[in-house]
């Protein structure tokens, strides 16, 4: 054999063994992954509270479903024997099917999103809830391209040796929201001063309440005397977050009651303050505002 001859032939075997690799590759088409919420506008979400300056993931409800459709089509002398579908950000499997022979799929299935496939965006998350959060409103904010999901396709040749694998992903966008603190009232404290001595008739009294709030707004407190009466308070906190409350009183004999304030809805309240009173009686007695159940 010529060397010439010799020479053709070699580039003719080598070309016809990347033609008969490239289409034993060549088994799968229209291939695709997709991935919508469920449910319309109802996305995978991290919510965040804003807690002492600080934005804290909370414990969130239940994640919705996405709804995923496979597709993949076979060509040539291909057919398709199998499939999975998986999170990247989880890495774990949570849809596959196997030992099929199928010419075409169009599989469709809901998953529920899981709390460890939203780890990875928990501090992107944070970062939005920092940068856009408002202290008195509840911020929304998508996080693009979101959760990452990876699907892997099989198909094997029909009457020889070769295989195809092909990878497609999908994205599904997660709600971040921003909630503002919450109005708390951080702390109550109650104080009697007097006006000179508890020991001389008349003596008055000052009954002091000091609340501090973590913002604006407004509350309702109940000021309990030793005997079961009581009296509801209504007060707002400006900018400063501090609220004064005072009472005052005038006793004309001696006197043996105690104080004591509960923030409503706040688990907030004082510890019973004495307000005690020792001096010979003259004339009159107990004075103060006019109703006796707010004394």
């Amino acid at each position: 054999m010529s060397k010439l001859l010799k020479t053709t032939v070699l580039a003719l075997a080598a070309s016809a063994a990347i033609t008969g690799a490239a289409q034993s590759a060549q088994l799968l088409q229209q291939v695709s992954l997709s991935a919508s919420p469920d449910v319309p506008n109802k996305l995978p979400k991290l919510e965040y509270v804003l807690k002492d300056g600080k934005y804290v993931l909370g414990k969130g409800a239940e994640q919705p479903f996405v709804k995923f459709r496979v597709k993949a089509k076979k060509m040539n002398d291909g057919r398709i024997v199998s499939y999975r579908v998986e999170s990247q950000d989880s890495g774990k499997k949570f849809a596959s099917a196997g030992a099929f022979y199928e010419k075409k799929i169009d599989i469709s299935f809901k998953h529920r999103v899981r709390g460890d496939e939203l780890n990875a965006l928990v501090s992107a998350g944070r970062k939005i809830c920092e940068t856009q959060g408002d202290r008195d409103k509840v911020v929304k904010q998508l996080i693009k391209p979101g959760l990452r999901y990876k699907m892997v396709v099989r198909a094997v040749a029909l009457a020889r040796k070769g295989e195809d694998i092909e990878h497609r992903q999908a994205r599904v966008p997660v709600q971040v929201i921003c909630h503002p603190e919450k109005f708390q009232v951080k702390d109550a404290d109650l104080t009697v001063k007097f006006d000179g001595s508890p020991f001389s008739c008349p003596v008055k009294a000052t009954l002091t309440a000091k609340f501090k709030t973590n913002k604006p707004g407004t509350f309702k407190f109940n000021l309990y005397r030793g005997d079961g009466e009581f009296q509801s308070v209504t007060k707002t906190a400006g900018e400063s977050g501090i609220v004064i409350f005072k009472k005052h009183y005038t006793f004309k004999k001696a006197t043996d009651r105690k104080y004591l304030i509960a923030v409503m809805g706040h688990p907030i309240s004082t510890q019973w303050v004495p307000m005690k009173v020792k001096c010979n009686p003259k004339t009159g007695g107990f004075q103060t505002a006019p109703k006796p159940h707010n004394n």
